[in-house]
């Protein structure tokens, strides 16, 4: 039994790596039942870490390919953000002078123009630079109410002494059926 505190020296794992150098195409079970014939006890776990293990001799998945090779490529090209011309500014702020230079330039002309002053822009960034410049894009105004139930009217509340003097006013008149009567009268008047 191995004493706490002593680190091992990594032989199974080399003894592993060794046996995979030395013969490529093994699988996992055959290396483990060699190497318990030469006396090295090593687990069918281990065996697969290290067969599987990044740099172990395999190549690179599709997707860690693709994430070095994009740092590769935004590294080299020296840029994140904007894509930038020759001259350090960015290829939108030339679109955007160009068009001011050229106003009613449309997008085929203001991209020639650009090519002929050797800034090389795509189709795309100039239709939608040209689209937000043109069209009044931009800074989007703040939604206003939400369409739905419309705005509660400001309460028309009588107060207790109006109820009250209402009260006494049908009460002289002879009840509620007389006040009808009467608005009814009213209203033909009107």
């Amino acid at each position: 039994m191995a004493q706490k505190g002593n680190k091992r020296d990594g032989s199974k794992t080399q003894a592993v790596r060794d046996h995979f150098k030395a013969n490529p195409g093994m699988g996992s079970k055959e290396v483990q039942a060699e190497l318990e014939k030469s006396g090295v006890g090593v687990s069918l776990a281990l065996v697969n870490k290290v067969k599987y293990a990044p740099g172990a001799g395999k190549k690179a998945t599709k997707k860690s390919a693709r994430k070095s090779t994009a740092k590769r490529s935004t590294a080299a090209k020296g840029r994140a953000g904007r894509p930038k011309s020759s001259d350090g500014a960015s290829m939108s702020d030339q679109i955007r002078a160009y068009m001011a230079a050229n106003p009613g330039a449309s997008r085929p002309e203001i991209r020639a123009g650009l090519q002929g002053q050797g800034v090389d822009v795509k189709a795309s960034l100039v239709n939608a630079v040209f689209i937000k410049v043109r069209k009044g894009g931009g800074k989007k105004a703040k939604p206003g109410r939400r369409p739905g139930r419309p705005a509660a009217a400001p309460s028309s509340a009588l107060s207790a002494a109006e109820l009250i003097s209402a009260k006494q006013m049908i009460d002289k008149i002879g009840g509620i059926a007389k006040v009808r009567e009467a608005l009814g009268l009213l209203e033909q008047l009107q």
